[in-house]
Parts: structure tokens; C-alpha cells; sequence
């Protein structure tokens, strides 16, 4: 197979290294072409200079570089717009996934288009993990995506779905839109369970109070241009 490997950072100076390395490593146990695309979101630490560094040890990197942060989104938009294979997988920088898991659900594409992880157990603390389980459910009843786990980065999905036109969001329902979009488009989903670490370096920022607030906004005008484009005589298309 041929797999382009995508991950967003901001601020990973301590983990981005790791995550690179093992996506290098178990990238080339399962496909045949490899690339990796990694999304600076503006970093303000020394993220910059180990990727800068890393491109000359993994020659599959390929890194982007927001100036400014513009958020979890933009950067995952950013590095799908990027990809030039198939078969595209999703992982964050924070190095709390196992990517030695990859290879198990690389053979669940034989009997799906799309593979959506969900963690097991989270280790990222009660009050994230309770709203996790929130917002997925919220997402579930709004979008009817059917999913345990709709943020895990841990995905397996088509290039011709990450690039379409109609994902637009610049923070955290961007996982959402892509699963809603591959509902919409008829596509098999599997869910698969993987394993969640605790973050060894750096902070968290995914339930901060801009955050969560971007991520309602976004889901409540994302659920009003889906209903006006269900009307009659109304098109959604956002490349428009």
C-alpha cells in the first residue's frame, strides 16, 4: 500500500521526535511508499528545530509550517491538502498513541474504507475524558455519526475524503466533519480500540475554555449549513 502519515503539533518540542520516528518505522513495515506530513500550527518552542533536524534522519518528512497558531483544524486541513497517496493516517504529536497498532488496523481496510480508533481507556485525566465522552455524544445525537470516540487521532481514511471541499473547520469538530462527511458519502466505517499514554512532555490544550467554546460554535453552525442545505433549492457547497 501506499500511506501518507499526517500529524498536527503545536508545541511538542518533547514529543514530536518520538512520534516521527515510530511513524517512520512501522509506516515502512506496512506500505510500500511512505510519506509523512507534519503541521507546525505555529509553535513557539523548539518544535521548529527538531523538525528541522528530523528531516535529515526520516527522508519521508515533509514539514508545514502555520506562521501563527490557527488551530487544530486549519493544521489537519493543512497537512491533508498536503498528501499525495491513498491511504491517509491521522495521529496527533503528543506521542500517546501507539502507532505499533498501525499494522492491525491497516488489515482492517480490507473489509472497510474508513478505520476510526477509540481509546480503550484515557490517560489524560477525569475532567478530559468526561468531556470527551460529552461531545462525542453531543456529536452523535447532532450529526448522527454512530462513533465511541469521535476525536481520537488514530484514523485510516481515503485521501479523496480528507480533500474534499467541504471540511472547513479550524478546531476540534474537523474529526467530526470528516466522519460525518464519510457517513454521507456511504462509506464503511470500523471502529478499532488502541492505546492511550500519558503525555510525557508538554500541555495539554484540547479542553481549554477557547477550545471548547470554538469547538460548540463550530458544531452549532455546522448543524444549521447542513439543515439550510437539506432545503429545497439550497446547494451546499462551501467552495463557493
Amino acid at each position: 500500500m501506499h500511506l501518507s502519515v499526517v500529524v498536527p503539533c503545536f508545541n511538542e518540542e518533547g514529543n514530536i521526535a518520538g512520534v516521527i520516528e515510530s511513524a517512520a518505522e512501522i509506516g515502512r513495515s506496512v506500505a510500500s511508499q511512505l510519506e509523512i506530513v507534519v503541521v507546525d500550527d505555529g509553535s513557539t518552542d523548539g518544535t521548529p528545530g527538531v523538525l528541522h533536524d528530523l528531516r535529515r534522519a526520516v527522508p519521508e518528512l515533509t514539514v508545514l509550517r502555520h506562521p501563527v497558531n490557527r488551530g487544530y483544524g486549519a493544521a489537519l486541513r493543512t497537512g491533508f491538502e498536503g498528501v499525495s497517496h491513498d491511504t491517509v493516517f491521522l495521529t496527533d504529536g503528543d506521542g500517546q498513541f501507539d502507532l505499533r497498532e498501525l499494522p492491525d488496523a491497516v488489515a482492517m481496510l480490507q473489509t472497510c474504507d474508513v478505520v476510526a480508533g477509540y481509546r480503550r481507556r484515557r490517560s489524560d485525566g477525569q475532567w478530559r475524558g468526561l468531556f470527551g465522552r460529552a461531545w462525542t455524544g453531543l456529536v452523535n445525537l447532532a450529526l448522527g455519526i454512530e462513533v465511541r470516540d469521535v476525536n481520537c487521532a488514530f484514523k485510516l481514511l481515503p485521501r479523496a475524503l480528507v480533500q474534499s471541499t467541504r471540511l472547513t473547520s479550524d478546531g476540534a469538530l474537523i474529526s467530526a466533519e470528516v466522519l460525518f462527511e464519510a457517513r454521507r458519502r456511504g462509506l464503511r466505517i470500523r471502529e478499532f480500540p488502541v492505546s492511550h499514554r500519558p503525555r510525557t512532555s508538554g500541555a495539554q490544550s484540547g479542553a481549554s475554555v477557547p477550545v471548547v467554546a470554538r469547538a460548540f460554535t463550530e458544531l452549532a453552525t455546522y448543524v444549521v449549513r447542513d439543515a439550510l442545505a437539506s432545503r429545497p433549492g439550497i446547494r451546499n457547497d462551501p467552495a463557493e
